[in-house]
């Protein structure tokens, strides 16, 4: 019998199955992991004791699984990004810093011209691309810089 855990919630809780058949669950507390299998509850350490003594093989995420949202580029950002939007007309990712935040912000670099010269700008406010020129996004600043 190959029981294998399943991520529902990142490195909360976890589905167990049995081929197609789901038989259990896994459950991560403050305190360690409870495994349900039918009727009955363990409790263990860490997700490698589940491995060992319960015989749950936990399925790891494979690096090319990781999907992107297609209308979002992800230029980078230093920030951590917030109601997240795409401006389909000038084709750029939009955020802002904090989740009541008013402020939004281009992701990447950009080459903005301000009183007729030409600039690199880091993640810009909206505004700045909105009211100038602009050429970008770009992913480094050596490319808006060469632009």
């Amino acid at each position: 019998m190959t029981l294998i855990a399943k991520p529902l919630v990142k490195n909360k809780l976890w589905i167990v199955v049995n081929g197609q058949l789901k038989v259990g669950n896994v459950k991560a507390e403050e305190d360690g992991y409870v495994v349900n299998i039918g009727k009955n509850y363990n409790k263990f350490s860490s997700t490698d004791s589940i491995e060992e003594f319960a015989k749950i093989e936990f399925e790891r995420p494979s690096k090319t699984s990781k999907l992107k949202n297609p209308l979002y580029s992800y230029w980078p950002t230093n920030d951590k990004t917030h109601n997240d939007m795409f401006d389909i007309k000038r084709k750029i990712h939009l955020y802002t810093k904090t989740q009541h935040s008013k402020s939004y912000y281009a992701s990447g670099w950009y080459k903005i011209k301000v009183n007729n010269h030409w600039h690199s700008y880091f993640c810009p406010k909206y505004i700045l691309i909105q009211r100038y020129s602009y050429v970008g996004p770009f992913m480094t600043k050596e490319q808006a810089d060469n632009a």
